[in-house]
């Protein structure tokens, strides 16, 4: 059999239908993320996900959106959280997802559009196994069973904690990578405009999605150029070059700010942390088995693709089967590096193994159906598991136990503010005014636990914390999180300590979500109970804090508004000494206006804040002083 692409859809149509049905069976399970019921209203109503960081990454969506559309960049200045931090493609690079989902969207805060952008990608998860048995050369049946083998690789426990995580950055990544890299063997043997243009396709999405994931793939051209460059003219040559040029030129408007912001990433550019040793990375044989633990079938799935590269080679598809086998060794060196180094997160060898596993998904595929077709039931083999992933879609009983036989997980997301929820916001709406912050207790993490992200959209109120609690950027120093206040234990505190820090940001209430924060704040004077609630089963009480509220630390001035696009500042006069000291952190790029006000630093007398507040100088009183964030 040639290396190129025979007996396909065009030539085989009547298989489209199955193709159809797994894709059908793939809506059928997304639904289900939804509830139980695979209601498609659920999609589209006004339920926000608040799984995993979802909620964090629909803010930023919805900010970095808004941002794109007034000044072509999603990186922003946010003066709701944390004194004001700056959203970039660094801190939270999981959203440029959910801000191509609310540009689609359209204007404005749109949790459906974010749910049907999830819903989108999912339907594309068939559609990227198939696509991608293609790109290796594979018949259109065989193409069915990858895409079969697809769905049950996008809803195993690795992939479905990343999902319920709200990594789709990764996913898409990870998917656009696993259909590159055949087509890629089809550009090496068959040249030309059709495989030009889905290699330039996939490159945009994979440098869009997740640059680190697509930098990944640069041994693999390194070696595919090695390989195949000598045997072909300058033709070839420049369409290589396009394909490169497709992905990261489109893209360069927002990968210069990930280049500029790279100070922000987790972990923190100061940290020094010691390359881990050979031998740690080779690890040991039941390492291994380990990265196979949240796969379909384990390590048996990766075996028969072994087999399936095996048959691949012999069947002629060479350069699809050594790209899928050094892809996937690249991929499950990457598990090991970050399994044994330091400060890596430990989810993310789980991640990295589906992808190694979604490569092989072809040569898999491409076993099973030899083995069949040499039983004479290729044909029935494909249809019968397109038509069992349609009736576990769409045909499950209560309980799931299709599914569950299947090895499919789709326990719904966490959807909507729940009824203790709500009554939080409402106490917050009532009790509370937009004139200073809301200190805000970051409890522990347990399903739906970054809902608080959402808070500014849902109050109109700026707050302490709440953000994302694991951020570990500078900007979040001042939160109250696992008992600690700008990395002090909240109990250590004195009176006089919590009256600077209150003043300093402008602190005017403080909910608490914890027994021991709750008793420290009750102990404080200044501090009185105003509603007492309850999250998840455990008390919740909104502490008001007596003091005049201000954003304005030092001289005179009415705090008109502040967001995303700008801050105005209404009657300005000065100190004595010419300054207006503002309760706002500074971020490069933040200009004056009128231009002949200037911007500097302010210290925070404690010392303990990283990042400085903003002191405003200006020759005498101003009827009207704007701050907004420019792209520099």
């Amino acid at each position: 059999m040639p290396d190129t692409p025979t007996g396909g859809f065009r030539e085989r149509p009547a298989w489209l239908v199955a193709a159809v049905a797994v894709v059908v069976a793939q809506a059928g399970l997304a639904l289900a993320l939804f509830g139980p019921a695979r209601q498609w209203s659920a999609v589209t109503d006004d339920r926000p996900i608040l799984s995993g960081r979802h909620p964090l990454h629909l803010y930023h969506g919805t900010l970095g959106a808004a941002a794109f559309r007034d000044h072509r960049t999603a990186t922003c200045y946010d003066p709701a959280f944390q004194a004001g931090y700056p959203k970039t493609p660094v801190f939270d690079g999981g959203s440029r997802p959910a801000e191509l989902f609310a540009l689609a969207g359209g204007r404005g805060y749109r949790p459906s559009a974010y749910k049907l952008g999830v819903f989108a990608f999912l339907l594309l998860v068939p559609v990227g196994f198939m696509a991608a048995a293609r790109g290796a050369g594979l018949p259109a049946g065989a193409a069915v069973l990858t895409g079969c083998f697809g769905v049950l690789i996008g809803w195993c426990p690795a992939v479905r904690l990343m999902l319920e995580e709200g990594q789709i950055d990764f996913l898409a990544s990870g998917l656009a990578a696993a259909v590159f890299v055949p087509w890629l063997g089809r550009y090496a043997r068959q040249p030309g405009p059709e495989s030009c243009l889905v290699l330039a396709g996939l490159s945009l999405v994979g440098w869009y999605s997740h640059p680190l994931v697509w930098a990944g793939l640069f041994p693999v051209l390194f070696l595919f150029y090695l390989v195949f460059a000598p045997q072909h003219g300058p033709g070839w040559h420049l369409g290589l070059a396009g394909i490169a040029s497709a992905g990261v030129v489109p893209n360069a408007w927002w990968l210069l700010d990930w280049g500029k912001y790279w100070w922000l990433r987790q972990p923190s550019a100061s940290d020094n942390i010691p390359l881990p040793q050979w031998e740690a990375v080779l690890g040991e044989p039941g390492d291994y088995a380990n990265l196979c633990a949240g796969l379909p079938g384990g390590p048996v799935v990766p075996l028969v693709a072994l087999g399936g590269l095996v048959l691949l080679w012999v069947s002629g598809h060479r350069a699809a089967a050594w790209l899928a086998l050094v892809a996937a060794v690249i991929a499950i060196v990457a598990a090991r590096f970050a399994a044994v180094w330091p400060r890596i997160p430990t989810d993310v060898p789980g991640r990295v193994a589906p992808l190694a596993l979604a490569l092989l998904a072809p040569a898999a595929a491409f076993g099973v159906w030899e083995v069949l077709r040499r039983a004479r039931a290729a044909s029935v083999g494909a249809v019968v598991a397109a038509v069992g992933l349609l009736a576990v879609g769409w045909a499950d009983g209560p309980g799931a136990p299709l599914a569950d036989a299947a090895g499919i997980h789709t326990t719904p997301f966490v959807l909507g503010f729940t009824p203790q929820q709500r009554r939080l916001l409402d106490a917050i709406n009532e009790h509370t005014t937009p004139g200073a912050r809301i200190l805000w207790d970051d409890a522990e993490q347990r399903p739906g636990w970054n809902w608080p992200a959402l808070l500014p959209l849902y109050t109109g109120r700026a707050y302490l914390g709440g953000l994302d609690t694991y951020a570990e950027i500078e900007h979040g120093h001042c939160a109250l999180s696992d008992q600690r206040l700008n990395g002090r234990l909240l109990a250590d505190w004195t009176d006089a300590e919590l009256t600077a820090y209150c003043r300093w940001y402008n602190v005017g209430w403080v909910v608490c979500r914890g027994a021991r924060t709750t008793e420290r704040w009750e102990k404080y004077p200044a501090a009185k109970a105003v509603a007492r609630l309850t999250e998840g089963g455990k008390p919740v009480v909104l502490f008001r804090i007596d003091r005049a509220h201000s954003f304005v630390l030092d001289g005179h001035a009415v705090w008109e508004s502040a967001d995303s696009k700008r801050i105005v500042l209404t009657d300005v006069r000065p100190n004595a000494d010419g300054e207006i000291h503002l309760s706002l952190h500074a971020f490069e790029g933040l200009r004056v206006y009128p231009s002949y006000v200037t911007i500097a630093p302010l210290q925070d007398p404690t010392g303990r804040d990283p990042v400085h507040h903003i002191r405003l100088r200006t020759p005498g009183p101003v009827p009207r002083i704007t701050l907004v964030w420019e792209h520099p």
